[in-house]
């Protein structure tokens, strides 16, 4: 493997692991103490801020009149709904479900990429995407109610949620290529404040922050910080340099991760079964990711 490969898959590693461990902080959060809905109206705002901070120094031109409505739709994909049906859609259905359905998030990238961009399904990454789909099921298999608990409309949400970040990470793609990240970003979530806040907004203001713990505060950090600003820019930075498709097979770690911090930090045991499906995960990530011959 090349050095610079070896810094992409690990850059998408570091994505999977910050979105895996995020599962848990947000347990902490919502609902609890911050309404889902206002949660995304905090996190856009501020991340929107931290990008323009760093965006405005150089300014980047954007060319409205060719990219705009492309920068919206990867807005409307990549932020507003996407965060907005992830959490309606996890309040409405199982952590079981909503897990599992997500864990086509890679497929549908791979579809929306061979129909966007023409990228070429070859039979090697299709083995690889089964595999860790197998893997991720594994993980969150529970005997009693495989997909019996938690309401259907929360499914479809989550469905929807996969298939709209799916869509965004086949589509800001050439942007990312033309523009700086950071750029892209910034405008991303700019636009994304306006799409959010008419759902959002109402619930943020009547959220009490002063009853806020240092715990609730470090976890609110570390998913508007971590989550939102770094994760999306090493993101940004894999796709200029790796196909959609490669990113979205990295998905499949997120559920591994989720597991091991709920192992290490909520005292659950630890079975056969986690470390089967570490091994489907790992084989199918590393099959999507291995250049044809």
């Amino acid at each position: 493997m090349k050095l610079n490969s070896f810094f992409i898959y690990l850059a998408l590693t570091f994505v999977s692991l910050f979105y895996g461990v995020n599962y848990s902080v947000l347990k902490i959060v919502v609902p609890e103490h911050l309404d889902p809905f206002g949660f995304i109206f905090f996190r856009v705002t501020i991340a929107a801020f931290i990008f323009w901070v760093i965006y405005f120094p150089k300014r980047e031109h954007i060319n409205w009149k060719e990219d705009g409505a492309r920068l919206a739709l990867c807005s409307l994909t990549g932020v507003a709904i996407n965060q907005l049906l992830f959490y309606k859609g996890i309040s409405l259905t199982s952590a079981v479900n909503g897990s599992i359905i997500m864990t086509l998030t890679p497929v549908m990238v791979l579809i929306w990429a061979s129909i966007i961009n023409r990228e070429k399904i070859t039979r090697l990454k299709i083995v690889g995407l089964l595999l860790g789909m197998i893997g991720a099921i594994i993980i969150f298999y529970q005997p009693d109610h495989l997909l019996s608990q938690g309401n259907w409309k929360g499914d479809v949400l989550i469905f929807i949620n996969g298939a709209s970040y799916a869509c965004y990470l086949v589509i800001v793609k050439p942007l990312m290529k033309k523009y700086q990240p950071v750029t892209v970003m910034t405008w991303i979530f700019l636009i994304g404040i306006i799409l959010v806040t008419p759902v959002s907004l109402s619930k943020a203001l009547a959220t009490d922050l002063s009853g806020f713990s240092v715990k609730v505060w470090l976890s609110i950090t570390y998913a508007i910080i971590v989550v939102t600003v770094i994760v999306y820019q090493l993101n940004a930075w894999t796709l200029v340099r790796v196909n959609s498709s490669v990113v979205g097979a990295f998905i499949y770690l997120q559920p591994v991760f989720a597991t091991a911090t709920a192992l290490l930090f909520f005292g659950e045991v630890f079975l056969l079964k986690h470390l089967l499906a570490a091994l489907f995960v790992f084989t199918g990530v590393r099959l999507v990711t291995k250049r044809s011959s």
